[in-house]
């Protein structure tokens, strides 16, 4: 089909932006103090050509300030993909599903920051709807 690994193209986007704070897909065992974590959660084909995201970021540092500040960054960095090819595909579009918000990590308690984004990109080619 010719949709885009949206995971992939956001964390070769942040990485370089937030270094040295690591951007990954999966939680590492053990986990840094400071990490992004993004995940696709969703979304859905707008055919002919067009893929609508839901993205999950995940932000952590030693205290609550500290994980906003890191969400709040990070969020900027989302918004400023809108009309742009900075994904290596087009992003049409950024929109805020949930904003950040303290959400501490379920396991260790530790201050984390969870924020809901949609991206609309450009599939790599004509996407053809299920039959």
């Amino acid at each position: 089909m010719g949709f885009p690994d949206l995971n992939a193209a956001l964390i070769g986007y942040l990485t370089p932006l937030r270094a040295p704070v690591p951007v990954v897909s999966r939680v590492p065992d053990p986990r840094p103090d400071r990490l992004v974590q993004v995940r696709r959660v969703g979304g859905q084909a707008e055919p002919p050509v067009r893929d609508a995201a839901r993205v999950d970021v995940h932000c952590w540092d030693p205290d609550d300030a500290a994980a906003m500040n890191l969400a709040l960054a990070v969020r900027a960095e989302v918004w400023a993909l809108s009309g742009t090819s900075l994904l290596g595909v087009p992003c049409y579009r950024v929109s805020e599903f949930l904003g950040p918000r303290l959400d501490d990590d379920p396991v260790t308690g530790s201050p984390r920051v969870w924020a809901t984004y949609s991206l609309l990109v450009r599939a790599n080619n004509a996407i053809e709807p299920a039959p």
